[in-house]
């Protein structure tokens, strides 16, 4: 876990110094407000510091016995986000036909039956009942506006 934890702080560190470099283009500070660029700035300095600490930390533990282990995961786990990935793909192509409910609940459905092996009945509910309570959050007591697809849901 060393060698991951060090491949990990050193892209800990690109990614704060990007955030830096990209809130420098932005302003700071507003009139009296913080401005666009004070997120970015502190989130870079913050993954910053814990990225030195993650690197530095790795060189004063002692050695573990997970130390020697792949950092990679098997197989059939890069299957599972290949699978993930491509449904994402679909459900992009698929939200402004379909709607962002009907998505949703086929998207969730679909991951539980294939994925998590629940059953047709379990799964089919628990993405009706996620799209639904996710719909009701977001669209009905945030009014966001989702994609509508041709049903007008």
């Amino acid at each position: 876990m060393k060698k991951a934890d060090r491949i990990y702080g050193v892209i800990g560190l690109g990614l704060a110094l990007w955030s830096y470099l990209e809130s420098t283009r932005l302003t700071y500070m507003t009139e009296f407000t913080p401005g666009p660029g004070f997120f970015p700035f502190w989130v870079g300095v913050t993954l910053a510091l814990l990225s030195c600490y993650l690197i530095i930390e790795t060189y004063i533990r002692k050695p573990d016995k997970k130390d020697d282990k792949k950092i990679l995961p098997e197989k059939h786990m890069l299957y599972r986000v290949g699978f993930i990935m491509l449904m994402l793909v679909v459900v992009r192509y698929t939200m402004s036909l379909l709607g962002f409910p009907i998505t949703l609940a086929i998207f969730t459905a679909t991951i539980l039956l294939i994925l998590e092996h629940y059953s047709i009945v379990k799964s089919v509910g628990y993405g009706i009942a996620y799209a639904g309570v996710t719909w009701f959050i977001f669209e009905y007591m945030l009014s966001m506006g989702f994609p509508k697809g041709f049903l007008g849901s």
